[in-house]
């Protein structure tokens, strides 16, 4: 039986399409990278998005993201490097970490994830272990140490930034609004002005699945500390995500 590698690594060459109006590796991009990185290991444990489809009738979902910066991104033509791993996951929660270097080694992003299984027909949770997922497999201790925002609010419509209906290349492969297009539609609260300082902190909280069609409502409001929340209701009220993001102080 092959063995299972604790951690998985990969390269990738930040081309022209994967850069922002600065040059600069797009956090889009890396979220791509990082749900490629993390498919491909969930291949090699035998727990991919097919596989527990096929066998369980049962899907990942990513529940909640957060990204540590350190300076600057990675420009265009440069290659970064990524290294994702799982920790011990929990009864029905499990999370993921990954690192992302400069071509010299140093670290320039860590992210952590949480992500459930969820059953295709009823949307109930499922156990990790219940679709084969491999607990004895030894798990790495978690890198990333802040912890989660909490990222619960009420909607106030001075908030408001302006309104987005689903379409058809939003979805992802599950007939969803993508997450990483709701990572799009957060930074699109945002002018290019504001977009110019690095950004030092990324966090957001997967509420609830969209669908194409349906009108989303993008807010937008400054936090005590100076950090920007930006969250999406659908028309009804129903929260889809929450976001913080934090930007380097500007001159």
């Amino acid at each position: 039986m092959k063995e299972l590698k604790q951690t998985l690594g990969k390269t990738y060459e930040i081309s022209s399409d994967r850069v922002d109006f600065l040059e600069r590796y797009d956090l889009r991009h890396l979220m791509n990278d990082f749900h490629d990185i993390a498919g491909k290991q969930a291949t090699e444990y035998g727990v991919d998005a097919d596989a527990i489809a096929a066998k369980y009738n049962a899907m990942w979902v990513v529940t909640r993201v957060r990204i540590e910066f350190y300076g600057s991104m990675p420009r265009w033509k440069d290659t970064v490097s990524a290294e994702t791993y799982p920790l011990m996951p929990g009864i029905v929660r499990m999370e993921r970490e990954a690192v992302f270097r400069r071509a010299g080694g140093t670290p320039f992003a860590m992210l952590g994830s949480e992500w459930c299984v969820l059953d295709r027909t009823t949307g109930r949770p499922k156990r990790p272990v219940s679709v084969g997922y491999p607990v004895d497999v030894p798990h790495k201790a978690r890198a990333v140490l802040s912890d989660y925002t909490p990222m619960r609010f009420q909607t106030d419509e001075r908030d408001f930034a302006f309104s987005h209906v689903a379409r058809v290349s939003d979805l992802d492969l599950n007939g969803h609004f993508n997450n990483v297009a709701y990572i799009t539609l957060g930074l699109d609260a945002f002018s290019s002005a504001e977009l110019s300082a690095d950004m030092l902190r990324y966090e957001i909280a997967f509420r609830a699945q969209s669908y194409e069609g349906e009108e989303l409502r993008v807010f937008r409001r400054r936090a005590e500390d100076g950090s920007w929340l930006v969250y999406c209701d659908k028309r009804d009220g129903t929260r889809v995500f929450e976001s913080l993001i934090r930007l380097a102080p500007r001159g």
